[in-house]
């Protein structure tokens, strides 16, 4: 991600928050250029708060608790930020963002929804937007929103449907309503998905990738998983995506070879727990299997 966010808007300074002291202290031995890092330590003295969560809450539920903590507390130490940007560390970067930024324009809020596949439209009672790309301005809308998030997380974040919310995502649901300085973000390449893939042409035209007609901004490697040391699952099959052409060359190889590059080789290890198996989890599997071979959701580099 970082190395993209660098080619492609060089401007740019990374705030990075770590969840815990081994991964802080490698980015203080090996800093990304463009980094500001702050140890966990930090955002728990700014919000006491979390100390008391992260025992009540699952490691998932305490990070989307940690999300809207982590706006406020770096736009609280750097009241000179323009635009605060929230983003996923899965994100990678393929053409320069001022398209986005020329979208949000004089506004307050950009988000972006997941604009599911009709074959996934049940997914949308999870969110509505997607969390993995955020604008906040620092203005009296923006910071309200931040500040507003970060309290209803706090009060309530938990990974299931309940009352209308779901972790930190499905607040983003009300905020149009809330925030009339919202921008609702609408660039086809900008967080492209395995979720919203299958709407579009996706073409390579004169080595640049293409979403329709618009240049791909960045592409969201949700669902992707390590299996063994050079061995990935990308999950596309879940969404009926086939792994061939212009998404598995030109997206996945190039970014797992980079991921490859960064990460030592070892062997991993996935524990499960072992329930004793029924009949609908016998079929579910088979399901399963089925449509990843089907799908060739698995990449060897």
């Amino acid at each position: 991600m970082s190395k993209s966010l660098l080619k492609h808007h060089p401007e740019h300074t990374l705030f990075i928050v770590c969840m815990d002291s081994k991964v802080y202290k490698s980015l203080v031995r090996n800093p990304i250029p463009n980094s500001l890092i702050f140890p966990h330590e930090d955002l728990l003295e700014f919000c006491p708060q979390l100390i008391e969560i992260r025992k009540q809450r699952t490691n998932a539920e305490y990070f989307f608790t940690c999300s809207a903590q982590v706006c406020e507390f770096i736009i609280s130490r750097n009241l000179s930020i323009d635009i605060l940007n929230y983003i996923d560390a899965d994100l990678c970067f393929y053409n320069s963002l001022n398209p986005l930024f020329e979208e949000l324009g004089n506004g307050s809020i950009g988000i972006i929804k997941h604009n599911f596949h009709f074959l996934n439209r049940s997914k949308v009672k999870y969110g509505k937007y997607n969390v993995g790309w955020i604008s906040f301005r620092n203005d009296i809308e923006g910071r309200k929103c931040i500040s507003t998030w970060a309290k209803d997380c706090i009060e309530w974040c938990y990974q299931r449907l309940e009352n209308g919310k779901y972790a930190d995502q499905k607040y983003l649901d009300y905020w149009p309503d809330k925030y009339p300085n919202l921008r609702i973000l609408i660039h086809k390449g900008a967080n492209l998905a395995i979720w919203n893939l299958k709407n579009y042409n996706i073409k390579l035209n004169d080595g640049k990738i293409f979403v329709d007609n618009d240049p791909l901004l960045f592409y969201h490697f949700a669902g992707l998983k390590q299996i063994q040391s050079n061995k990935f699952t990308t999950h596309l099959s879940s969404y009926y995506v086939r792994l061939q052409g212009v998404i598995l060359e030109n997206i996945y190889i190039p970014y797992l070879k980079d991921i490859i590059k960064l990460k030592p080789k070892k062997k991993i290890e996935f524990k499960k727990e072992m329930n004793r198996p029924n009949l609908v989890s016998l079929l579910r599997s088979f399901f399963i299997q089925v449509r990843v071979y089907l799908f060739k959701d698995l990449i060897e580099i």
